[in-house]
């Protein structure tokens, strides 16, 4: 009888093949594991370093203009709108004012709902004039008319604007305007106390108050109110807080708060002020004369956007940056 020769493979040698393929397979996993991280990672700190860049940029250039309006420094300065301190946005400062982690601040109140501001974060306050200054051509007392030349471009109805020469600066909100001119009567809401734009300290709010007429070549300027705070966005998948802007809309004549998400990711904002005649930065509770800050020093702690903020593994930085103001360099 003829034997036959023995073909395929014997078990041991499966189990070698098995072995090696199972061994491959497992460092193919562990690169594509390593690389997906390694890629997660570079994707969570490029989203840091875009959420810094965006928020610094955003931040800077608000506060660089506070204050700043086309004439300057005016000797004199009144604000005849109604109950100016009652509205944190209606009430002249200067241009700056800052809180600190522990001090309320009504246009952004400390809760837990989302748009709500964050315990223990500072909240920034600007007011400043427009990009769109406008030449008065005229002033008529009686019917409490500006006229602009060319055209009325910047102002509608509700706005709050500031009138200025080289001597004199008023803030009134603009009862009524079309192509070509604006109105200050003591209509409105807030409204004016007064139709009169002169100056007297305190305001005159009687019905005429002080009459004051700003010659030809006056300007005149949408006034913006705004502030930044950290707030609750009321996210749980991603992180919960954000940077938030605060500012007066106008809606058809009517003026009221709203609150915008910025940016995302931002935990936290801390300030400190330079002040003028000094060479360290200090915290909003040691300034004493708002007028006096130069500089304001800003750090932003930036989560991973992407991550819960309760994630152990998140991506976190701290940045800073200082902030120059333009109008109060010498």
């Amino acid at each position: 009888m003829r034997l036959q020769a023995q073909h395929g493979r014997t078990l041991i040698e499966l189990m070698i093949a098995l072995a090696i393929g199972l061994f491959i397979t497992g460092t193919a996993i562990g690169l594509v594991l390593s690389n997906r991280q390694t890629y997660n990672m570079t994707e969570g700190l490029s989203r840091i370093q875009e959420a810094a860049r965006t928020g610094f940029e955003l931040l800077a250039r608000d506060i660089r203009d506070a204050g700043l309006n086309s004439c300057g420094g005016a000797l004199q300065f009144v604000n005849v709108l109604n109950n100016p301190s009652s509205l944190w946005w209606t009430q002249w400062n200067g241009g700056l004012r800052g809180y600190g982690g522990s001090e309320a601040f009504a246009g952004a109140p400390f809760g837990s709902a989302a748009g709500q501001r964050v315990a223990g974060t500072s909240a920034l306050q600007v007011m400043r004039t427009g990009s769109q200054p406008q030449t008065v051509s005229a002033h008529d007392t009686a019917t409490q008319t500006l006229t602009f030349s060319p055209a009325n471009r910047a102002l509608a109805t509700g706005d709050l604007a500031i009138v200025c020469n080289f001597s004199q600066a008023s803030l009134f909100q603009v009862t009524g305007a079309n192509g070509t001119q604006a109105e200050h009567s003591n209509a409105g809401s807030p409204g004016n106390c007064s139709r009169g734009l002169g100056f007297a300290n305190p305001p005159d709010c009687s019905a005429t108050g002080q009459t004051y007429r700003f010659e030809a070549n006056a300007v005149a300027m949408r006034l913006e109110s705004l502030a930044w705070y950290v707030g609750n966005n009321g996210r749980t998948t991603t992180t919960s807080r954000s940077l938030y802007r605060v500012a007066p809309q106008n809606n058809a004549g009517t003026l009221s708060l709203v609150a915008e998400e910025v940016i995302d990711g931002v935990v936290d904002l801390q300030l400190d002020y330079l002040v003028e005649g000094t060479t360290a930065y200090v915290a909003a509770t040691a300034v004493t004369d708002w007028n006096a800050v130069l500089g304001v020093r800003l750090q932003l702690i930036i989560d991973e956007p992407d991550r819960p903020s309760t994630a152990a593994d998140r991506v976190r930085r701290t940045m800073t940056h200082v902030v120059m103001l333009r109008n109060r360099m010498s």
